[in-house]
């Protein structure tokens, strides 16, 4: 297993002065190639990068089972993935959100009729930070957990798209139906993390920070339920209320 976090010297100042130890969340610079195109760099944490690779290539709609990937190989800083088909494959030059690559399909509609209870949200982001191993040491990545069919998945990552791409590919590998799912994440909804839920049909995302005007657009528009400022027993729900029993 990579490791998460390093030790580093620092001076912490109170009302003394002292020369103590800290730990920090370590981030990597890493080269995504996709059947030898070059994709995308990307910062993240160097952990869970099959889960990664899986869970981006699907939330943005390159793969749309594991079976499309015929292998992937961790040389170094790179990351090479090998495709059952062969042609090559290339990120598009115009971006309308960092996350979201293929702007030109159209949105994806999420017509889920999962259901989940007021009292499992609340449940979610509680076990959710019980399980922040290295957020709680450093309070340097951020988490998402994959929610359903009695599975309480959790990945971590530096990079809060990273966090919930690493999610849906370790939920790919479980074989996770993602209809009858939800997401319980730190960080904001801006709408590039809306869309990767979307393409992949999970349709709830629940998070304790804020959302964007933009990411309740593409929420309202795919069929999304987003749920924010969880937090001291309340939260909002700003889309899609009907999957929430209250």
């Amino acid at each position: 297993m990579n490791k998460m976090y390093k030790k580093v010297n620092i001076v912490k100042v109170n009302q003394d002065v002292q020369h103590t130890d800290d730990v920090v969340a370590i981030d990597t610079k890493m080269k995504l190639f996709v059947n030898g195109s070059k994709l995308g760099e990307f910062y993240l944490s160097p952990r869970d990068l099959e889960d990664f690779v899986l869970g981006y290539l699907l939330d943005e709609r390159y793969i749309e089972t594991r079976e499309d990937v015929k292998n992937i190989t961790v040389n170094d800083l790179n990351i090479e993935v090998e495709l059952i088909t062969d042609q090559p494959v290339e990120r598009d030059n115009l971006a309308c959100y960092d996350g979201w690559i293929h702007q030109d399909q159209e949105l994806v509609k999420v017509n889920s009729d999962f259901k989940v209870e007021r009292s499992q949200v609340m449940d979610s982001f509680d076990l959710l930070i019980q399980k922040a191993e290295v957020w709680s040491k450093t309070g340097g990545t951020h988490v998402a957990a994959l929610v359903g069919e009695g599975k309480f998945i959790v990945r971590e990552d530096v990079s809060r798209h990273v966090a919930v791409d690493k999610v849906i590919g370790a939920g790919l590998m479980a074989e996770i139906d993602f209809s009858q799912s939800f997401i319980v994440c730190s960080g904001r909804i801006p709408p590039d993390r809306v869309v990767k839920l979307a393409n992949v049909g999970i349709p709830i995302m629940v998070t304790k920070a804020a959302p964007t005007i933009e990411g309740l657009k593409i929420g309202e528009n795919a069929g999304i339920t987003l749920i924010g400022f969880l937090r001291n027993g309340r939260f909002n729900i700003y889309t899609h209320p009907h999957r929430i029993i209250l």
